[in-house]
């Protein structure tokens, strides 16, 4: 049961899935040249983020949270001054080589700018049909008045 990982300057490493989580991403670190301190996650094909930020001390297989034969995105986690995330793909090339993972990738850094960015369009939406139905009844109203 292994995995691949692709990082760097389209570099692939393969990795035994029959291992603690938290050795798995301590080797990891170890091998792709990373500071062990550092946060990571990976991304699979589908832009699905495997959030081993968060299980970085387990003791479950990795085979219970990475799928074998798989191919997955090395990210690095930066953690802003709000408590956010921000994914960063340590794949050179990532954006020319996986635009659609890109944007997905952006979208998941960046959730409250896009939960704002709904926000005001749902209130846009909401208001616009409120004076459509007024310009309405002003119309039919008018239109009363010039039958009689």
């Amino acid at each position: 049961m292994f995995v691949t990982i692709l990082f760097g300057g389209y570099r692939m490493e393969m990795f035994n899935l029959n291992c603690k989580l938290i050795h798995f991403i301590h080797h990891l670190k170890e091998r792709c040249g990373l500071d062990l301190k550092e946060c990571v996650d990976l991304m699979d094909s589908s832009g699905r983020v495997m959030n081993l930020e968060e299980k970085q001390q387990s003791l479950a297989l990795t085979s219970s949270v990475l799928a074998e034969r798989q191919y997955y995105v090395l990210l690095r986690v930066c953690r802003d001054g709000d408590g956010g995330r921000k994914y960063v793909s340590l794949l050179n090339n990532f954006s020319q080589s996986h635009p659609e993972l890109t944007e997905l990738l952006r979208k998941l850094s960046n959730p409250n700018k896009e939960r704002d960015r709904k926000m005001r369009g749902g209130r846009t939406q909401r208001s616009n049909p409120a004076k459509q139905t007024r310009s309405k009844n002003i119309s039919a109203n008018n239109r009363k008045h010039q039958i009689k």
